[in-house]
């Protein structure tokens, strides 16, 4: 069960004393117990995987913010942190893997336009299910649409 897995690897990292390591695997454990918390139930492998999602996508966002400020410094240590949050993700899937799901809805859905871009969307990041950035599957989408 990857919540076992993540807990495994703080205990192992405390040991190590490495705390990038340590530090990243609280935050993941803390943004889960929050959620746990706040929905009143016990997460399953699914929920859990959606929420390092997401805590990914807002580190990824947060590197190239500080990026563009010319905090290279913050840049390094959200991208050292990113880089153990992603351990805990499934393989993401390729491009070439996206853009057939892509194609299959566009098929079955009779999609022709831009103004089906919304219905693309849904099933192909059903059907991805968490494994495929919805940025990359988006860009894949309109250009498809075109």
């Amino acid at each position: 069960m990857i919540l076992d897995k993540i807990r495994t690897k703080l205990k192992e990292s405390m040991k190590n004393r490495d705390k990038e390591i340590v530090l990243a695997t609280r935050n993941i454990l803390e943004k889960i117990k929050k959620e746990q918390v706040d929905s009143k139930i016990e997460l399953n492998e699914t929920q859990i995987i959606k929420i390092i999602s997401k805590y990914a996508k807002q580190l990824r966002e947060s590197i190239v913010q500080f990026k563009k400020g010319e905090r290279m410094d913050l840049a390094n240590k959200e991208k050292q942190e990113l880089i153990v949050v992603e351990q805990f993700l499934p393989e993401q899937m390729s491009e070439d893997e996206i853009k057939k799901i892509v194609l299959d809805t566009i098929n079955n859905l009779g999609a022709s336009n831009m103004s089906d871009m919304g219905k693309v969307m849904k099933i192909s990041l059903e059907k991805t299910n968490e494994m495929a950035d919805g940025k990359l599957i988006s860009n894949i989408v309109k250009e498809c649409l075109k």
